[in-house]
């Protein structure tokens, strides 16, 4: 005999969890990417600082730059598109994710 409220109940318990859970991932990626974007940014701009305070610019100097340029890129797409770029063969290694 099969108790259909109980089942019923089940499904809502579990939608509810579902959907809950969702939102705090959700909830989680957007603050986590504000706070990368702000920090690469604040980097960023007191590496730039330091350099104008140096008075010169080594190849260095302008290579820290285009990576703060591209941690500020990859925090972009993912914001925009969910899906982490990387540049590393994960199947080539065997991982399956």
């Amino acid at each position: 005999m099969k108790l259909r409220w109980a089942e019923e109940l089940r499904d809502s318990v579990h939608e509810l969890a579902e959907s809950l859970g969702n939102l705090l991932v959700e909830t989680f990626h957007y603050l986590a990417l504000f706070a990368i974007g702000a920090v690469t940014a604040w980097a960023a701009v007191m590496a730039f600082l330091g350099m104008v305070e140096k008075g010169h610019i080594t190849v260095d100097d302008i290579l820290l730059l285009f990576i703060y340029l591209e941690l500020g890129a990859m925090v972009g797409i993912y914001f925009k598109t969910n899906r982490a770029i990387s540049n590393t063969p994960f199947r080539a290694s065997g991982w399956q994710g």
